[in-house]
């Protein structure tokens, strides 16, 4: 199911909109990009993919994905035309249906680690810390209304494909997913830098099922969530840096809940 094309076509400008939010909304589909997050897309989302667009030098460098495109509409594309599409792509991009937002009943479910991300606007950032929590084996990511798009395609590049291994939602209300954790018997630990315990220090059992409340990169926790949460926590930061980027921050806190689980 292949099909060439030597121009912007139609199709192609159509696929150029799926970069804005507003037209992501009205179709319902998403993009991933580069060869690593296309990969994945293929792997474990197969069942949205829509369309693939992609370059013959992409085909020919990476064999597993042309094995991948087998069973779906594959648009081989020259790439400079691709690039007027996106010129982060790395050659190949795929189009997919948008996933259902999963329901906190099954971001809570079978797991004892979850991270929210309150106002957190960075696309890098986010998509880092899908991976990071991806990588710990947390049971879900979780973003608040104000916080960027889950779906931008930067989001889910950064993700560098774990978008696709586990539950991710955004547009949530703080104060419902806090609720919802201390409901089902999870610690709400909230990161900040004058936090009442440090992160390795006494007072702090990350044993426990936990939630983990990561701010704006600017602007951190406001005092509503800080207030919401049981017990603040400051990293340790010995050296002369004024303070961590979050997703750097995130991987310093999952990272401690995994070392105190196998301890």
């Amino acid at each position: 199911m292949r099909k060439y094309h030597d121009s912007l076509t139609g199709q192609l400008q159509k696929v150029q909109g799926l970069y804005t939010a507003k037209s992501r909304s009205t179709y319902s589909q998403e993009i991933a990009e580069g060869p690593q997050a296309v990969r994945e897309a293929l792997t474990w989302a197969k069942d949205r993919v829509r369309d693939i667009y992609v370059t013959e030098d992409v085909l020919d460098r990476y064999p597993d994905i042309e094995a991948l495109t087998a069973n779906h509409w594959t648009h081989v594309v020259p790439g400079p035309v691709l690039h007027q599409v996106s010129s982060d792509c790395q050659g190949v991009l795929v189009v997919l249906n948008t996933a259902p937002t999963p329901s906190l009943d099954e971001v809570f479910a079978d797991t004892e680690l979850v991270v929210l991300g309150v106002e957190m606007q960075d696309p890098g950032n986010a998509g880092t810390l899908i991976r990071t929590a991806d990588a710990v084996g947390a049971g879900g990511v979780l973003f608040t209304s104000g916080s960027v798009d889950v779906n931008s395609p930067k989001v889910i590049r950064s993700a560098a494909g774990s978008t696709y291994h586990l539950p991710v939602a955004g547009g949530l209300d703080p104060r419902s997913v806090i609720a919802r954790a201390s409901r089902e018997g999870f610690q709400v630990l909230a990161t900040d830098g004058h936090g009442e315990v440090t992160l390795g220090g006494p007072g702090l059992d990350l044993a426990r099922p936990t939630l983990w409340i990561l701010g704006n990169e600017a602007r951190g926790l406001g005092s509503d969530i800080l207030g919401r949460a049981d017990t603040t926590v400051a990293i340790p930061i010995p050296g002369q840096a004024e303070s961590l980027n979050v997703a750097t921050a995130a991987a310093v806190c999952l990272y401690a809940s995994v070392f105190a689980r196998q301890s």
